[in-house]
């Protein structure tokens, strides 16, 4: 076994450049062990082939040129042992993040793939389960800039308490549910799993419902209520509540402006007789 390598030898074990092996003596985070004093050749011993094999570790790992060299200064095992838990909870939590991110990618492609679909959507006559609510109320639904501030503040609470996925609820008042209304939004809000608490939420009631899918622009819903309108008049329902609309975060773009999938439950009874 030899006892030095040269520069050029040290590169390619490691499969790296010279030039990253000179900036790394520059930054005094590999020095080599022995420099020659006439020709200034740069020679490494055995163990530094695997000094440089950690240090690469470590920079692959995410660990920053200076938290290396810091990292080598250390010399006391238990400081090293500190130094190295603390990456670690560093890397996980940004496994963590990229997680997420992975899960937003995901359920933004599953939207796309689902508003693209040629399938036609039809009203259904379905159960609205019990379901755990925050809601804010929104002073005036014309109010663009409050209804955006508003979701902002939801999905923050929502990342603060550690929810998974949010899940907006939107409300209209039954009083606005009519032909040729604007149906302002009452309240806008995000699902509680159970085994969640959020200090003010609210329990909505099972109740039967027609619902039909929205998968378009969002200017465009007043379409999705005028088609579930026509059902329940054509099928002899009438409205009893105010109306919930259910989506998630994902918003895409079209040519005509933005959407996303929504699912709007509208509370009815049959007319008796």
């Amino acid at each position: 076994m030899k006892n030095r390598y040269k520069i050029s030898e040290l590169a390619k074990i490691a499969n790296i450049s010279k030039q990253t092996l000179i900036f790394y003596h520059k930054k005094g985070i590999l020095v080599p062990e022995y420099i020659d004093g006439v020709n200034g050749y740069r020679y490494y011993s055995n163990s530094q082939i695997w000094d440089l094999f950690f240090i690469i570790t470590l920079k692959d790992a995410g660990f920053s040129l200076e938290e290396i060299k810091n990292y080598i200064k250390v010399k006391n095992p238990s400081k090293n042992i500190e130094f190295l838990e603390e990456k670690i909870y560093d890397i996980d939590k940004k496994i963590d993040e990229l997680r997420k991110s992975k899960n937003k990618i995901s359920e933004k492609i599953v939207c796309l793939k689902e508003m693209l679909s040629s399938l036609e959507e039809k009203v259904e006559v379905t159960n609205l389960k019990e379901m755990k609510v925050y809601f804010i109320k929104i002073k005036n639904s014309l109010d663009q800039k409050e209804i955006a501030e508003t979701y902002d503040k939801l999905q923050r609470l929502g990342n603060k308490n550690g929810l998974e996925e949010i899940i907006y609820i939107s409300e209209v008042k039954k009083d606005s549910l009519y032909e040729g209304s604007e149906l302002p939004l009452n309240r806008i809000g995000i699902l509680i799993p159970d085994n969640y608490f959020i200090d003010g939420e609210e329990i909505l009631e099972s109740k039967d419902c027609v619902m039909l899918r929205h998968k378009a622009t969002f200017d465009m819903i007043k379409l999705t209520y005028e088609n579930l309108y026509r059902f329940i008049k054509d099928n002899s329902f009438e409205i009893v509540g105010d109306s919930i609309e259910i989506g998630n975060e994902v918003v895409v773009p079209f040519e005509n402006g933005f959407g996303g999938i929504i699912d709007i439950y509208i509370p009815i009874k049959k007319i008796e007789k």
